[in-house]
C-alpha cells in the first residue's frame, strides 16, 4: 500500500512539474512579445526628448514673445505631446504586436481606448458641497467684493489655513455681490447655499466615480481629450491586448447575408467597442485604490535610504535582460505612479519639506515670482500654497505627471517653474530608475569589452579588435549592449550574474546616492547624455552641475571596477571569448565577418557591391535561418524588437542554435521551449521581413500542390 501510494505521490508531482512547464512555456512567449510591443512607443521617445529638452532650452533662454520663444514653445510642445500621450500609442502597440502588424487591430484599439475613458468620463463628477460658511475679505475701491477666501482665525489675527482649504472659492462673486439688500461688510461672516466644489489641500478639485468619493486629483488626467482616470499605460495595455483578441478571433467571420456588411474585419471594432465595457468599470471599480496604493509604494521606495530602491532595481531589471523581459518589469515604474508622482510629491510633503522646497524654489525661480504670486514678505506656507495652485491648475500636464520617466520629461517641459533640484525638497529623486544605467553604459561595458579582448592572445588580437571595439563603442554612443553582454552571457553565465549584474546595481546605487537626475529613452548612451543632460543643464537650469555631472563621475568609478573585475575573471576563469582559444572555426567565422565588413571575399578580393548581390545574400541568409528553425512548417510567428529576432516555434527541439550563429552576425541565441530569440543587435529588422516573406511564399507554394 504504501509503495502504491507513494507511487500515486510521484505521478501527481510530476504531473503538477510538467503543467507548470507547459504554462511557463505559454507564458514566456507572451511575455515576450509584450516587452517587444512596448519597443515601438519606447523608439519614438529619443526623437521627442531631442525636441523637448532643446526647445526647452531655446524657449527659456529667449525673451518673452520673441521669435525664439515661440520657435523653442513649438518644438518643445511637438516632444511633449508624444510623452503626454503615450497610453494611447502603447495601445495601439500592443495591438500591433500580437496581430502580425494589423493596421485594423491599431484602429480598433483606439476604438476600444476611446470608449473606455468615455464610460469612466461619463460617471466621473467633482465633489460638492450644499453649504459653506466663509469669511470675506473686500478688495479693491468702493467695497466692491473682488474675492473670498476660507480662513481661519488664530489668535487675534485672521491667516489663511491652507491645510483644511476645503471649498473652491474662485467664482464666488456669482453668489454673492456688493449690490445685495443688505450691506455685507469686510470681515463678516456670511453662508452661501450652492454647489461649491470640494477641493484638496492643493486647491485642486476632487472627483467621485461610482460609489468612490473624494478621489484625488493626481488620480485624474485628460485621455486624448477625455477626463477620465489616471491608469498611466496600464489600462491601455489590457485595451490593446482585448482589440488584438477580437481581431485574431473576428477578422475572418462571416455574417448572415442579412447583415453580410459588417462581416470580417468590420465585425472587429464593433466587438472590440462591446468588449472593453467590463474593462472599464473593473478599472473603475479597482483603479482608485490601486492608483492610491502604487502611490504609496511609490512614496515608501523613495524613502528607502542612500539609493538602495536604485540598487534593489536594477538587481532585477538586469537579471531579466537575457530573457528579454526587462521592459514588462520598468513599464510601471518608468510610467505609473509606481515610479513617484509630481501630485503625491506636493500633498504628502512634510512642513519641513515644503519650508525647504520654498527657500530652493525662490532662489531658482525668481523672474516667476508675479506670474505665480510669491513674495518675500509672507510666511513660507502662504508662497508653497501660491506654488502648488499655480502648477495645479495652470500646468495641469506636469502636476499630473506619474513614473520616474514621464516626470523627468515634463519637468524638463516645464523647468522654467519647477526644476528637478526642486523637487529634491519633496524627497522626489527623479531618474532613480534610469540615471544608475549611464555609469556602466559610457565606459563599465565598454571596458570590459577591452578586458577580454586584452585576453585574447596577442597574435589573435588583430583579427577580432574590430568585433570588440565596434560593440563598445555602440555601447557607448547609444546604450545597446547586446553585443557585449551576450558575449560572455553565452559562453559563461556566471559572468553575467555573478560580475556584471552585480556591478550594474553598484552604478545605480551611486547614482541615486547622488541624486543624479539624468533621464533617457531606453538605452542610456551618449546621446541620451547629451539630450536629457548637458542640453537642460546649460539650456534651461532643468538641474544642478552636480546632478549632471556627478553620473560622469559614477561612470569614471565604474570603468575600472568593470575593467580589473572582467580582465581577472576572464583568465582565470578561462572562459573562451572569441579569439581567446584560437581554434580554427572562431578564426575562420572571425575572419569572413571581418572580410564581409571591408566588402572582400575570403580570397582578398572584391566582393560585387550592387544592391541585387546584397538582396541576394540577405534572402539567402533568411532562408538559411528557416531551415535551422525547423523548416516552414515548424515555424508559428516571427517578431523582432530593437536587437532580437523573435520567433515562436511548434517544436523547439528542432531548432538549430549553432546552425543560425554559424550564419554570422548573432552574438548568440536562446531557445525556451517554443520561444527562440537570436540576438542580432540590429540586422533582424532586414533579416525579419524577408523571413516573412519567404515563408508566405513557401506557404502559398504549398497550398498549390
Amino acid at each position: 500500500m504504501k509503495n502504491i501510494s507513494s507511487k500515486t505521490g510521484e505521478k501527481k508531482e510530476n504531473q503538477f512539474i510538467s503543467y507548470m512547464k507547459r504554462m511557463g512555456h505559454g507564458i514566456m512567449p507572451t511575455l515576450s512579445k509584450l516587452s517587444k510591443a512596448f519597443l515601438l512607443p519606447i523608439a519614438l521617445l529619443p526623437i521627442a526628448g531631442v525636441f523637448l529638452g532643446v526647445g526647452s532650452a531655446i524657449a527659456t533662454n529667449s525673451a518673452d514673445a520673441s521669435f525664439g520663444f515661440y520657435f523653442g514653445s513649438v518644438l518643445n510642445k511637438m516632444g511633449d505631446v508624444c510623452f503626454g500621450n503615450l497610453p494611447v500609442l502603447f495601445c495601439i502597440s500592443v495591438a500591433l504586436a500580437y496581430t502580425k502588424d494589423s493596421g485594423i487591430a491599431a484602429l480598433t484599439a483606439v476604438v476600444g481606448f476611446l470608449v473606455m475613458n468615455g464610460m469612466q468620463a461619463a460617471l466621473l463628477h467633482t465633489t460638492s458641497v450644499d453649504q459653506s460658511t466663509v469669511w470675506v475679505q473686500y478688495l479693491g475701491q468702493n467695497d466692491e467684493l473682488k474675492w473670498a477666501q476660507l480662513y481661519t482665525q488664530k489668535g487675534d489675527n485672521w491667516v489663511i489655513d491652507w491645510n483644511s482649504l476645503g471649498f473652491n472659492l474662485q467664482d464666488i462673486t456669482q453668489y454673492v455681490s456688493a449690490s445685495s439688500e443688505q450691506a455685507i461688510l469686510s470681515g463678516d461672516f456670511i453662508s452661501i447655499n450652492s454647489n461649491l466644489e470640494l477641493i484638496d489641500a492643493a486647491g485642486s478639485v476632487k472627483y467621485s466615480l461610482l460609489w468612490i468619493n473624494n478621489i484625488p486629483n493626481g488620480l485624474i488626467t485628460s485621455n486624448i481629450g477625455v477626463n477620465s482616470l489616471n491608469t498611466g499605460v496600464f489600462a491601455a495595455i489590457f485595451v490593446g491586448a482585448i482589440a488584438a483578441k477580437c481581431y485574431n478571433k473576428f477578422h475572418d467571420t462571416q455574417l448572415p447575408s442579412a447583415i453580410s456588411f459588417f462581416s470580417g474585419t468590420k465585425l472587429v471594432p464593433i466587438v472590440t467597442f462591446v468588449a472593453v465595457i467590463p474593462l472599464s468599470f473593473i478599472f473603475m471599480f479597482l483603479w482608485p485604490y490601486i492608483g492610491i496604493g502604487l502611490a504609496a509604494f511609490g512614496r515608501v521606495s523613495g524613502e528607502l535610504p542612500g539609493g538602495l530602491d536604485s540598487f534593489i532595481y536594477e538587481i532585477a531589471e538586469r537579471s531579466l535582460v537575457p530573457f528579454g523581459l526587462h521592459h514588462v518589469f520598468y513599464a510601471p515604474l518608468w510610467w505609473t505612479n509606481a515610479g513617484g508622482s509630481i501630485a503625491e510629491a506636493f500633498t504628502g510633503a512634510n512642513d519641513a519639506q515644503k519650508e525647504a522646497f520654498v527657500a530652493v524654489w525662490m532662489s531658482n525661480h525668481q523672474d516667476m515670482f508675479g506670474v505665480v504670486g510669491v513674495s518675500e514678505s509672507v510666511h513660507w506656507t502662504v508662497n508653497f500654497a501660491a506654488i502648488q495652485t499655480y502648477i495645479s491648475t495652470q500646468r495641469v500636464d506636469l502636476w499630473q505627471s506619474m513614473g520616474d520617466q514621464t516626470m523627468a520629461y515634463s519637468v524638463i517641459a516645464n523647468s522654467n517653474i519647477l526644476n528637478f533640484t526642486d523637487l529634491e525638497k519633496l524627497g522626489l529623486n527623479i531618474g532613480r530608475f534610469q540615471s544608475g544605467k549611464f555609469g556602466f553604459m559610457l565606459i563599465g561595458l565598454p571596458m570590459a569589452g577591452l578586458a577580454m579582448w586584452l585576453n585574447v592572445p596577442k597574435e589573435n588580437r588583430k583579427s577580432v579588435m574590430g568585433i570588440y571595439f565596434s560593440a563598445a563603442f555602440t555601447c557607448f554612443l547609444t546604450g545597446i549592449t547586446e553585443p557585449i553582454e551576450y558575449t560572455f552571457l553565452f559562453l559563461a553565465p556566471w559572468l553575467f550574474y555573478g560580475v556584471h549584474m552585480p556591478l550594474a546595481s553598484i552604478s545605480f546605487l551611486l547614482a541615486g546616492l547622488f541624486k543624479t537626475h539624468v533621464s533617457m529613452t531606453v538605452s542610456g548612451g551618449f546621446i541620451d547624455y547629451i539630450v536629457f543632460g548637458i542640453i537642460p543643464f546649460f539650456g534651461s537650469n532643468a538641474m544642478s552641475a552636480k546632478s549632471c555631472f556627478a553620473i560622469l563621475g559614477v561612470a569614471v568609478l565604474m570603468g575600472p571596477a568593470y575593467f580589473f573585475s572582467f580582465y581577472f575573471a576572464v583568465k582565470y576563469g578561462k572562459v573562451m571569448v572569441p579569439g581567446r582559444d584560437g581554434s580554427s572555426d572562431v578564426q575562420l567565422a572571425t575572419k569572413a565577418d571581418y572580410k564581409e565588413s571591408k566588402g572582400q571575399n575570403l580570397d582578398g578580393s572584391k566582393k560585387e557591391t550592387s544592391s541585387n548581390s546584397n538582396e541576394e545574400a540577405r534572402v539567402e541568409k533568411a532562408r538559411k535561418i528557416i531551415e535551422f528553425l525547423g523548416g516552414e512548417e515548424n515555424i508559428e510567428d516571427v517578431d523582432a524588437c530593437a536587437s532580437r529576432l523573435r520567433v515562436t516555434v511548434k517544436d523547439g527541439t528542432k531548432v538549430d542554435k549553432d546552425g543560425i550563429i554559424s550564419l554570422g552576425g548573432a552574438a548568440g541565441a536562446l531557445i525556451r521551449g517554443n520561444n527562440v530569440q537570436v540576438v542580432y543587435g540590429g540586422e533582424q529588422e532586414a533579416i525579419k521581413p524577408r523571413i516573412i516573406k519567404i515563408l508566405g511564399e513557401q506557404r502559398k507554394a504549398k497550398k498549390a500542390k
